[in-house]
């Protein structure tokens, strides 16, 4: 079972088993253990909240549905935009408009983009930003305060969280337990038997948390992960998508995206000249759909289905 959740900076998923007795919990063995990115330190100083005090709420919450509005209808862009075009369509409002319960242009200035990405990842303005992607933040970091970031943004896995040795087979990976797709079935009632999901309802009460791994950057994760082949392929907001070991959390492959990929991945057999192959099938925030060996990650097509 994959479990979702949202935590400071980043996102995380979590794989429950049962465990039954030390046998069992000392036969798991980590393969790797993926980087934490954690988010700096902030908070406004005395000085930059003295005046909050008795601005009319009815005016902040119109600042903060705009903000979210504008950011919610930009977020599936394929290409992050710069920092002045961000801050102009969502944040303008608030920051230039004499909303006292937002620092000005002059004390944003006086940040470091390292306070203000921390502010836009885990502090009060999470909720306006969370649908932005992570270069979009450091770019809107770096805009607001005129400084740039000490280092570059780099989302790629480490070696350390990546599978060693022989990849096990994926010759059906259909054939054990699976879940499939969205919903799993075309009615969409999400149910599974036990069959397919190698287990029952009498172990739910023993699943344990047996690892967990980090989405760099990204803030939440809200796609529906899909358990096929001994493996989880889940897609993230950033637009990377992994194929990670059920066993252990490693990554055996992963893929960037054109854009956020929220959309469950499809596993399905198809018949090619060489013969059948397993693919991987997804769709992006972009419109894109994208097919992949589900085996390797090695992009067969891509395709933009719509324009918007």
């Amino acid at each position: 079972m994959f479990v979702a959740s949202e935590t400071h900076g980043f996102a995380v998923g979590y794989i429950l088993t049962p465990l039954r007795g030390w046998e069992r919990q000392n036969k798991v063995k980590r393969e790797s253990q993926p980087k934490v990115m954690a988010a700096p330190d902030l908070s406004y100083t005395p000085a930059q909240t003295h005046s909050l005090r008795g601005v009319p709420m009815k005016k902040l919450a119109h600042c903060a549905v705009v903000c979210v509005a504008l950011i919610f209808f930009t977020a599936g862009r394929s290409l992050a935009e710069d920092g002045a075009t961000i801050y102009t369509q969502s944040c303008a409002m608030c920051h230039d408009g004499g909303n006292d319960r937002a620092p000005s242009r002059e004390a944003l200035r006086q940040m470091s983009p390292d306070r203000v990405l921390a502010a836009l990842e885990s502090g009060p303005m999470i909720s306006m930003a969370n649908r932005r992607s992570p270069a979009e933040r450091r770019a809107l970091a770096e805009f607001v305060t005129g400084k740039s970031f000490a280092q570059p943004l780099d989302t790629t896995p480490a070696p350390k969280a990546l599978c060693t040795g022989a990849p096990g087979n994926f010759a059906n990976p259909l054939a054990g337990p699976v879940w499939n797709g969205w919903g799993v079935t075309s009615s969409n009632t999400r149910y599974q038997g036990a069959a397919g999901a190698g287990l029952t309802a009498a172990s739910v009460p023993r699943l344990k948390v047996k690892w967990a791994f980090g989405f760099p950057g990204d803030l939440s994760a809200n796609a529906q992960p899909v358990v096929a082949g001994g493996r989880v392929f889940v897609g993230s907001l950033s637009g990377l998508v992994y194929s990670l070991s059920a066993a252990t959390g490693c990554i055996h492959w992963y893929f960037q995206a054109a854009s956020g990929v929220r959309a469950a991945v499809t596993i399905a057999r198809i018949e090619t000249g060489s013969g059948a192959r397993f693919v991987a099938f997804f769709g992006d925030l972009a419109a894109n759909v994208y097919a992949l060996d589900a085996a390797t990650g090695k992009l067969l097509w891509k395709t933009k289905i719509d324009n918007y």
